[in-house]
C-alpha cells in the first residue's frame, strides 16, 4: 500500500516538475520574439538540455519544438493587446523554427 502510494506520488512531482521545466522554456523563448529574433534548433536543444538537468526530468518529456513553437503561437494568438498583423508576424517567425 505504502509503495503504491510513493510511486503514484512520485509520478505527480513528475508531472509537476515537467509543467514548470516547459513553462520555463516557454518563458525563455518569448522575450526574443518580442525582438523578432528566432532562435536556432542548437540552442532550442540546448535549453531543452540545461533545463532538464536544473529539473531532473528526461529531455525527451520535455516540449519538442514543434509543441513549444505550437504553444507559443497558441499564446500569440490569444494575445488581445497584439493586433492582427502583429500576431501574423510573430506567427511566421515560430513557423521557421518547426
Amino acid at each position: 500500500m505504502t509503495r503504491h502510494f510513493f510511486s503514484k506520488h512520485g509520478k505527480t512531482d513528475y508531472i509537476k516538475k515537467l509543467e514548470i521545466a516547459n513553462n520555463e522554456m516557454l518563458y525563455s523563448i518569448r522575450p526574443l520574439l518580442v525582438e523578432k529574433k528566432v532562435p536556432s534548433k542548437e540552442i532550442l536543444m540546448a535549453v531543452r538540455f540545461s533545463t532538464a538537468k536544473k529539473y531532473g526530468v528526461e529531455q525527451n518529456d520535455l516540449y519538442d519544438e514543434f509543441s513549444l513553437t505550437s504553444d507559443l503561437i497558441n499564446e500569440t494568438i490569444a494575445n488581445s493587446f497584439l493586433t492582427s498583423d502583429q500576431k501574423l508576424e510573430f506567427c511566421n517567425l515560430l513557423q521557421s523554427i518547426k
